[in-house]
């Protein structure tokens, strides 16, 4: 048998202002205070029976779908005020030195751009509930309300059919928030990490509140909200196990301290492009050793 194809997918990584006044970490070491940031991280734990990253922390996202890449987003979102032009000056931050991720698409009628935060909103939604959508201008009344037992009826109606997605969007008027959501990274999962390997877009999304989650309990089981320094304690002290894109995109953001410079840092960050990464992982008997970009983490012995 050959070796496995990475399959494409999209992340979305959630950060929400946390309202309570920030923590105070003492370094006993130093006498250096530091401030926790003042803001919370969606984890969301993968169940022990999951084929991929069992028992992870990992962030809201999955493979991408045929659906996602329609033309008839394009056209949904020319409907209300966003042609593919305006859409792509304001997405598409070059047209040169793109990952290869963006070459592959289904369908060449699409904005890669769009068509992978698409994704990244619907699978966030198929797994917590949490819709990231904005109303569309429009010059009449839509006479339809999205009610919460509609959120879990479509929840589902999407996990089953994501061309679902659109005809959610359609009949309630609404948009897929593409602004609300910055490039952010790209990783590729090992070649030693078993038979499911991802070529995956990570996207972060910044917002004012801690949202309402819904899982169905059975690929997700728990939801996590915790600022990125104390995930990455947990992880050290083997409360949770993150997955090593997770651990490492956590420490990058442990250096951000406030949700304003997060916001300032994602928006300037995004128009200097992102680089393809792949984790080299190598296994002794005293566990895992992966070698990230910039930093090495020592893993002890890992239970999928």
């Amino acid at each position: 048998m050959g070796p496995v194809s990475w399959k494409n997918a999209s992340t979305l990584i959630v950060l929400a202002r946390n309202r309570l006044s920030q923590a105070v970490i003492n370094n006993k070491n130093n006498d250096v205070q530091k401030l926790l940031p003042d803001y919370s991280c969606m984890l969301l734990k993968r169940s022990s029976q999951s084929k991929f990253f069992a028992n992870a922390f990992v962030f809201p996202g999955g493979a991408t779908e045929v659906a996602d890449f329609s033309p008839s987003w394009l056209e949904h979102f020319d409907e209300h005020g966003f042609n593919r032009e305006k859409l792509a000056s304001q997405f598409v931050v070059s047209q040169q030195d793109k990952v290869p991720l963006y070459a592959d698409i289904p369908n060449s009628d699409c904005i890669p751009e769009v068509g992978y935060r698409i994704s990244a909103i619907r699978e966030t939604f198929e797994e917590t509930g949490v819709l990231f959508c904005k109303p569309a201008q429009i010059h009449g009344q839509s006479n339809s309300i999205l009610k919460a037992d509609d959120l879990i009826e479509w929840q589902k109606r999407i996990h089953h059919n994501p061309e679902e997605f659109l005809i959610l969007c359609k009949k309630y008027f609404l948009l897929p928030d593409l602004w609300s959501l910055y490039e952010w990274s790209n990783w590729l999962t090992p070649t030693n990490m078993g038979p499911k390997r991802y070529d995956t877009m990570f996207y972060v999304c910044v917002i004012d509140n801690i949202p309402d989650v819904r899982i169905d309990g059975k690929e997700i089981t728990q939801v996590l909200w915790t600022d990125p320094y104390n995930a990455i304690l947990k992880h050290v002290q083997g409360h949770i196990w993150l997955a090593p894109p997770q651990l490492y995109e956590l420490c990058r953001f442990a250096q951000i301290g406030t949700v304003e410079d997060l916001k300032i840092f994602c928006k300037s960050r995004q128009q200097k492009g992102i680089e393809r990464w792949l984790p080299i992982r190598s296994q002794s008997e005293e566990g895992y050793t992966t070698i990230l970009p910039g930093m090495k983490i020592r893993q002890q012995k890992q239970i999928f």
